[in-house]
């Protein structure tokens, strides 16, 4: 055999290349996990290696090119020999982004670059949260909660990934033995929640750390805010009415797993006209105003014209992510969900690249 076919005999394609990676991400998650109590050094390193794999998965399934830190240069035979320098996973996050169109939410990414950084912190210098401090312990363990939160619905709403079903049923399950370190913190806020709960207010599950400790506060519509007292984890619950008239009954979910498929009571697909349809109180196109009205973008997940007004809110049908601030691009004229840069005439907004932008072009 030539040299050059020996060569090509040894290149994966890139359908083994996802598979062997993503086994692998699986494959730290799980060491990630079984080494929590023994050091979680050693687990949050694991579990930030998982998380870059993942992201990395995902983005060779653009084009194997992609993962190289300088893809113009790139020599396959390198990489496949697991010589070439890759991105790091905030460069990952931004290709995907940029490239593949694939937004990873801001609070998915704050999520994953937080474990990064303790990882980060724990391989180069003396790190008191892998002593024995309960406090510590009970910190990381909430991280890597949020983390895995994140990630597994990542992968469950890309569909490159939907073979590996069980494998996120079976990290899942595993995942349940970090309640175990947030215990004490959960008894030790038992006053707050119970302080909660006698005004009047609900205390909801939290899909973080699975403790009944979500402090839910009164709704603006259909949208209510929560937040853990025990993890870092804040969304927005939310209850509305199946637009389906025959039905009309009530149907709840929070904005970090998002809505269900269909309506639960009638199987009416809920997809983004739905969710436009149930939300949107705002006035909507007409004669009288179609020249004045303002389309809304996410920046959370890059939605284009996903925004509609809910009294006193603005949600993204996309992604779910509410706020009181809409902000209108001096550029594009576009609105924004949470607000423009300051200076958008000339650096734009999430759709557009500004004056500069377009300065740069010519």
């Amino acid at each position: 055999m030539s040299a050059s076919k020996k060569r090509q005999a040894a290149f994966l394609s890139e359908q083994e290349l996802f598979q062997s990676l993503t086994k692998s991400a699986f494959e730290f998650l799980e060491k990630a996990i079984a080494e929590f109590e023994h050091s979680t050094k050693f687990s949050t390193v694991n579990f930030a290696i998982a998380i870059e794999l993942f992201l990395k998965a995902r983005l060779m399934r653009e084009h194997w090119s992609l993962l190289l830190d300088k893809p113009d240069q790139g020599d396959k035979t390198d990489f496949f020999k697991g010589e070439a320098r890759t991105v790091s996973p905030d460069q990952t996050m931004e290709r995907l982004k940029r490239i593949a169109g694939v937004a990873i939410p801001a609070h998915f990414r704050e999520a994953f670059l937080k474990i990064a950084s303790h990882r980060n912190k724990m391989v180069h210098f003396v790190h008191a949260d892998d002593r024995e401090d309960d406090n510590a312990t009970a910190q990381i363990a909430a991280e890597q909660c949020a983390g895995w939160l994140s990630l597994r619905v990542l992968l469950e709403s890309w569909p490159e990934f939907s073979e590996f079903e069980n494998d996120i049923w079976r990290v899942g399950h595993a995942m349940e033995r970090h309640r175990a370190f947030l215990e004490a913190k959960f008894d030790s806020k038992a006053d707050v929640l119970k302080e909660h709960r006698d005004a009047g207010k609900r205390v909801g599950s939290c899909p973080s750390c699975k403790f009944e400790a979500v402090l839910i506060e009164p709704p603006h519509g259909a949208i209510s805010s929560g937040s853990c007292v025990v993890c870092w984890y804040a969304g927005s619950e939310i209850e509305l009415a199946c637009i389906n008239v025959d039905c009309a009954q009530p149907i709840q979910f929070n904005s970090y797993e998002s809505a269900p498929n269909e309506c639960p009571h009638c199987a009416t697909a809920i997809d983004e006209a739905f969710l436009t349809e149930a939300l949107d109180t705002g006035e909507g196109v007409h004669q009288d105003n179609y020249f004045d009205h303002i389309n809304i973008n996410c920046s959370q997940c890059t939605g284009y014209h996903t925004g509609v007004e809910h009294h006193d809110l603005y949600v993204c049908v996309q992604c779910l992510d509410s706020s009181e601030v809409m902000e209108v691009c001096d550029y594009c004229g576009e609105g924004q969900i949470g607000g423009v840069p300051e200076n958008s005439y000339l650096v734009g907004c999430e759709v557009c690249d500004g004056a500069a932008g377009n300065m740069r072009d010519d």
